[in-house]
């Protein structure tokens, strides 16, 4: 993760405040067993954890700078995922499955990033329909990804 994203995070998380209605992502447990295939990537998926978990804050219908739209995560949870992958053989088969639904949601993702960048909302309700059903289920299968890890 660089720098710019470092900061898009703490300008999330400042955003958020002391909202309770958002999901989160819980850090993996200190006490996560180490035997894990993903044990080397637990700190990046807890840290792409956090700036999902941000988004989803953002996704209220407020216009977001380009700096901070959260489409500009995405490339971070492709390159983790691709890292999941290459272990794909260890992972249990639920953790499998969704790294494979991880990147079927990225490619459905990837026309959003005007959503992402109007803060959720547009004009057309497919669109919004579609990009939020879409963020929604990415959302989900991270988090299994990354609460299996």
């Amino acid at each position: 993760m660089n720098k710019r994203h470092l900061a898009a995070l703490a300008l999330l998380l400042s955003a958020c405040g002391s909202e309770t209605s958002v999901p989160t992502i819980a850090p993996i447990s200190a006490l996560a067993p180490s035997a894990s295939p993903l044990a080397d990537q637990h700190e990046r998926l807890d840290a792409i954890g956090t700036l999902l978990t941000a988004c989803a804050a953002r996704l209220r219908g407020e216009p977001v700078d380009p700096a901070d739209n959260c489409a500009k995560v995405m490339p971070d949870v492709a390159e983790v995922i691709g890292e999941a992958e290459k272990k794909a053989d260890r992972l249990p088969p639920s953790t499998r499955s969704a790294v494979t639904e991880v990147r079927r949601q990225l490619g459905e993702i990837a026309p959003c990033e005007p959503w992402f960048a109007a803060g959720g909302q547009s004009a057309d309700a497919r669109l919004n329909q579609q990009c939020g059903d879409a963020w929604r289920a990415l959302y989900k299968s991270y988090s299994a990804v990354r609460n299996t890890a």
